[in-house]
């Protein structure tokens, strides 16, 4: 899966624009395996996720970002990292390996900072 999942348009702008193409390949395998962990557990491609993201004006067919999908798709990681059993630094770290992908495909999404608490 991770290797069909890289050749996708979306995977390759977020490794591109993020500079993971030189991480290591463990790293790279790491992030690969939690989004595509992640668009399993939604059954969306990883196209279909930043779509989701977004809405068109019906008068103007303007492309704009719903602030109702993207608390949706928070709500989202933040139950896939609950189920995945995933706690502390791990959780916010992996639950933003997510929103990394997003953020790099155009999607403004915020979570939580891991504070070492």
């Amino acid at each position: 899966m991770s290797g069909e999942l890289r050749s996708t348009p979306p995977v390759k702008q977020w490794f591109h624009s993020a500079g993971h193409e030189h991480a290591p390949e463990e790293t790279q395998q790491r992030y690969l395996d939690i989004l595509a962990g992640f668009c399993a557990w939604t059954e969306k491609a990883p196209d279909e996720l930043v779509q989701f993201c977004f809405l068109r004006k019906k008068a103007t067919g303007e492309r704009f970002a719903s602030v109702k999908r993207r608390g949706t798709m928070n709500d989202w990681i933040e139950q896939f990292v609950v189920e995945q059993g995933w706690t502390g630094k791990d959780a916010v770290a992996n639950a933003n390996v997510v929103r990394s992908f997003l953020i790099h495909n155009g999607v403004l999404i915020q979570g939580k900072v891991w504070t070492g608490g």
